[in-house]
């Protein structure tokens, strides 16, 4: 009889429980800021094992979003790397990844390869060839995308062109005015090396060459070029142009030439260049097809460089990254989203049309990802259009915050709730009220809990994740190289069984709860019965 009542008991304070957490409402009086609901969520589908994997909602039960595009903030440390990106690089699907320092292709090459997928690895420096990680080297020449006889030749070469000419965000008057000199110029060259040479030279290293030719070189290149009238005559037209500024205005000139070169200088390494001439990268893979048409399990192609050559040759993966989504826009079209992961990206400098492509790209199945440090390296690099930049990106992950600028926007993001107050008079009465305050404040967010972040989905409310080291993951288990940087192997942690448990059993409850709050009703009645006929059987 007494283990009747106790079990009876049990239930009653469970089912109290779980009625209490499914109805619980927040004072709007002052502020509606709160924390997404996990009911809410599931109506989101954002448990649907599908899309980028964005964090754990408690135990091991993965949060997905996919929609739109994503972007990411997190200092040095934070764990962009082993809880963001490579749990998301170890997926199955297409994906195209800027790799600063090849880290994160080295771990998860081996993924890559059990699974089959086509793996291609612009390497220009040769890093991780050994093993186990046995990074290949291949090659990509940009110019290849260049077709004399097409009618967007022009428009072609100025994309290349406006990759090769980096922008920092800061230009103005004079500096600005130079730059797009300098972008032209380097256009109509482009034009002219594809439409004037033989298949072999149509590569930078001879375009390298040209701009920095001598006095007798530079006589023979615009006197051809003036005669060259591809793309309805641009070529010559800006040759003319760049003719009359040299007799003209030699300091300005001077300053255009200036420019080209000094874009240009880190292709004087040989292994530059010849990585450059090659074209071993089939872009085309991103799309679920190679150039035979045959279809493939998975495409990755990932743009490895050294982290001390990150800036100074960050026209490589501006470059790669160009080709690709140029790739995209063509026929045939992807068959599934395609994830451009891009890691560091304020060190690839400004690139103008990133903005237009987070626009339009979504109707190509391009999911773009850039990873920023801060919020002041997109203020720096896109000025008065940097809240447009992050306003196109559904997925907004700060996965660490370490400085006041960021913490200040994460704050007014997250909004102001309504609370309840306490105070005691001289008389020692305790009376209560609600009033206005932020839900997490500049100071707690900058010391926030390093084993969570803060994601904003869509329109729904806020949550604070967890973050699981992609070693943690049992789906992930020995699909992974050891980390190259680290002497050691990845640590043996415990508990991830029990941890997925607790996510399985929260998302049942969730599942139940979820439809409509009546329905708590009805799931507890038919728990009640349930324990009762136990309790019967067991009697």
């Amino acid at each position: 009889m007494s283990g009747s009542i106790i079990a009876y008991a049990a239930a009653g304070v469970l089912g109290l429980s779980l009625l209490g957490w499914r109805f619980k409402q927040d004072p709007k009086t002052y502020g509606s800021a709160g924390w997404l609901k996990p009911w809410t969520a599931m109506r989101a589908r954002l448990f649907k094992r599908k899309g980028i994997l964005v964090g754990d909602w408690t135990g091991l039960l993965p949060v997905y979003y996919e929609d739109t595009h994503a972007i990411s903030f997190g200092p040095s440390g934070s764990g962009k790397g082993t809880c963001t990106i490579l749990p998301n690089l170890m997926l199955p699907g297409f994906a195209f990844a800027i790799d600063p320092g090849g880290e994160n292709t080295a771990v998860a090459i081996k993924s890559w390869r059990k699974a089959g997928y086509e793996v291609c690895v612009i390497n220009p420096f040769g890093m991780f060839g050994d093993k186990p990680w046995s990074l290949p080297r291949h090659g990509f020449n940009p110019l290849d995308i260049l077709d004399a006889d097409s009618e967007t030749f022009a428009s072609e070469a100025l994309l290349i062109a406006e990759l090769l000419i980096p922008r920092s965000g800061k230009e103005d008057g004079s500096s600005l005015y130079f730059k797009n000199a300098a972008t032209s110029f380097l256009q109509a060259v482009l034009m002219h090396v594809i439409s004037t040479m033989p298949k072999s030279e149509c590569h930078l290293g001879t375009v390298y060459a040209l701009v920095n030719g001598d006095a007798d070189e530079w006589e023979t290149l615009i006197k051809a070029m003036v005669a060259n009238q591809a793309g309805d005559g641009f070529v010559s037209k800006t040759a003319s142009s760049m003719e009359r500024r040299e007799e003209q205005a030699p300091a300005e000139f001077s300053a255009v030439m200036s420019t080209v070169q000094q874009d240009l200088v880190w292709l004087g390494d040989k292994v530059v260049r010849e990585s450059l001439k090659r074209s071993d990268v089939d872009f085309s893979i991103l799309k679920g097809r190679n150039k035979s048409g045959k279809p493939l399990k998975g495409g990755i192609i990932s743009v490895v460089l050294p982290l001390e050559y990150n800036e100074s040759h960050a026209a490589i993966p501006r470059l790669a990254l160009g080709c690709a989504i140029w790739e995209m826009q063509r026929a045939p079209l992807a068959r599934e989203k395609v994830l451009f992961l891009i890691d560091e990206a304020a060190a690839l400098g400004k690139i103008t049309r990133f903005p237009n492509w987070l626009a339009t790209l979504r109707k190509y199945q391009a999911v773009l990802w850039p990873i920023f440090q801060n919020i002041g390296q997109v203020k720096a690099l896109y000025g008065e259009q940097w809240q447009t930049f992050i306003a196109n990106c559904g997925l907004r992950q700060f996965i660490g915050v370490s400085d006041l600028e960021t913490a200040e926007y994460v704050s007014k993001l997250l909004g102001e709730q309504t609370t309840h107050s306490r105070s005691t008079n001289a008389q020692g009465q305790v009376s209560s009220s609600e009033t206005r305050r932020a839900l997490l404040t500049v100071d707690e967010i900058l010391h926030f809990d390093e084993t969570r972040q803060l994601v904003f989905i869509r329109n729904l409310e806020a949550q604070p994740l967890k973050k699981t080291p992609y070693w943690e993951r049992p789906e992930l288990r020995g699909r992974f190289n050891r980390n190259p940087y680290q002497s050691r192997k990845s640590p043996v942690t415990l508990g991830a069984g029990l941890k997925g448990m607790w996510g399985d059993l929260y998302h049942l409850l969730v599942c139940l709860l979820a439809p409509h709050p009546a329905a708590a009703f009805l799931y507890l009645g038919l728990l009640g019965v349930t324990i009762h006929k136990l309790i019967g059987v067991l009697s």
